[in-house]
């Protein structure tokens, strides 16, 4: 295996550079509004990274793939890229389709994306499980 290739499929997180694809991938979306960029902000700050000045660095021209992330980083963004995708309820064939784009750029395989598809319905059937027993049964 090349160096280069070796070094970008180490385990290191790229924060910063996480937080800009969010940015470049939820702006790519015009439907996109005040939720999502909500998500990106809270993922920003348990990050201890600079959600205001990262948005206002993040230049139009940003191309996702372009940037050598770890793979930790890819699936990380890709993750997030589904969850943000899904927030309505309906993760439609055009945001499953940027989703791969991405993948390919990312240089993550699609059976890889198709896990972390039902990873991410699992995590939010977990959350509104969650949800439900913190409200309490009405019915019992």
């Amino acid at each position: 295996m090349p160096e280069a290739d070796k070094e970008k499929r180490t385990a290191v997180f790229d924060r910063e550079t996480y937080v800009k694809m969010l940015i470049t991938i939820a702006r790519a979306d015009k439907e996109n509004g005040l939720q999502e960029y909500r998500y990106i902000r809270k993922q920003a700050i348990q990050l201890g990274v600079d959600y205001a000045a990262v948005l206002k660095d993040t230049q139009k021209n940003f191309e996702i793939g372009t940037q050598q992330v770890s793979r930790l980083t890819a699936l990380r963004v890709l993750k997030d890229a589904i969850m943000i995708a899904s927030m309505d309820s309906n993760f439609t064939l055009p945001e499953k389709q940027k989703i791969y784009t991405y993948a390919e750029k990312l240089d993550i395989p699609r059976t890889d994306v198709d896990q972390l598809e039902v990873l991410v319905g699992a995590l939010k059937e977990l959350d509104d499980r969650w949800k439900e027993l913190v409200a309490g049964h009405p019915d019992e």
